[in-house]
């Protein structure tokens, strides 16, 4: 091609991981910014909010609700637990730990979840309930489809 030969147009993107990963960065860039002022990422933000819900939660349970590497979330936990925003305890065994709010945790998640609101009732609000709904149960669909398929299962 020479210099006054416009490049082609890039076709449309088939594939069905990278549409979602690209998906994900977008999405996930958009709410880090809106979390941000309180020193948390997405990932962190879920962790909190999910413990608020379910403590206290083992760790293995919680990043099993989460679907993430157990290695993943205790990442992302020592950060919370290092601002004391997260209490890490051993159980009566001693094995399985679990995790809690701290008073200041539960005011970070108070404080976080009116910016969190605010992108996620914008992008709900964009698709309309019935998009939404819709949206999220292909979603579901989607993790429920490929959950097995990550264990090497052959298609």
């Amino acid at each position: 091609m020479n210099k006054t030969e416009t490049p082609p147009e890039f076709a449309r993107i088939q594939c069905a991981c990278t549409n979602l990963k690209m998906a994900s960065r977008v999405v996930g860039r958009a709410y880090d910014a809106f979390l941000a002022p309180f020193d948390l990422n997405v990932t962190q933000y879920a962790i909190l909010v999910n413990v608020s819900r379910y403590q206290p939660v083992s760790q293995m349970k919680l990043a099993a609700h989460l679907n993430l590497e157990r290695t993943t979330l205790y990442r992302e936990v020592a950060p919370l637990a290092k601002k004391k925003w997260l209490k890490i305890s051993a159980t009566s065994k001693g094995v399985t730990k679990t995790l809690e709010l701290t008073p200041s945790g539960q005011e970070v998640v108070k404080q976080a979840i009116v910016e969190w609101e605010k992108i996620q009732n914008g992008f709900t609000d964009n698709f309309g309930k019935e998009r939404w709904n819709e949206f999220l149960t292909t979603l579901e669909e989607i993790r429920e489809y490929f959950s097995f398929r990550n264990l090497g299962v052959p298609l």
